[in-house]
């Protein structure tokens, strides 16, 4: 390949990815209904056409966006597998990384994705399975180490973790104005993770929460 190619390649692959993390970060901010491709082309400051040669269609664009966020959610988690004391620490950073990049998430977003682009969220359905077996491991080498209950059922437990933001899609009615759904999501994470946490557990936890979230 010779050098202007693939300078032009690299040019390319460079660009594409510049418009799926401003993308993505509009979509969060802004919901995803309410961001036209021609709003993310005058954002990037190129041509609708430059827009749709990189990506045939919104939905190619959003299902990109997300497939990137859950790689960088998982490169994350890898990289701080290598140093987490133990499985409870390992699983509050899991929750934490998600809820840094989520964080400032619109309230439309969510109910956007289901309403609007159901297609596209269904593609992402089948990754809960192995979200809520990878889940299921964590747990029970948590049971191992004294961290969770022996009693606890790790294999519901993951498959309510897998899912935690249909639950926050389900509370559209009920979160108001003074607070988000990020703001929920901590709330019932929380609550839900003391819940099955022996003494060990939630003193680990209490810890962690103190230093990390407010």
């Amino acid at each position: 390949m010779s050098c202007i190619f693939y300078n032009l390649y690299l040019m390319t692959d460079d660009l594409k990815q510049r418009i799926i993390e401003t993308s993505f970060s509009l979509f969060l901010r802004h919901g995803i209904k309410s961001i036209t491709m021609d709003f993310i082309a005058a954002q990037m400051g190129i041509s609708k056409r430059t827009l749709y040669e990189a990506f045939k269609d919104k939905n190619q664009l959003l299902i990109e966006c997300l497939t990137w966020n859950r790689h960088e959610i998982e490169r994350q988690a890898r990289a701080f597998a290598t140093t987490a004391d133990n499985s409870l620490v390992f699983l509050l950073e899991v929750f934490m990384i998600q809820w840094r990049r989520m964080r400032n998430v619109n309230r439309n977003y969510f109910s956007d994705l289901k309403r609007y682009y159901p297609q596209v969220s269904r593609q992402f359905d089948d990754e809960r399975v192995s979200q809520a077996e990878a889940m299921r491991h964590i747990l029970e080498q948590g049971q191992a180490e004294g961290m969770i209950l022996p009693d606890c059922r790790c294999d519901i437990v993951g498959q309510l973790l897998a899912t935690k933001f249909d639950i926050l899609f389900s509370l559209d009615e009920v979160c108001s104005v003074e607070f988000t759904f990020m703001d929920a999501f901590v709330v019932i994470f929380k609550t839900f993770i003391r819940g099955i946490a022996t003494p060990k557990g939630i003193e680990i936890i209490e810890g962690y929460f103190k230093g990390n979230v407010g």
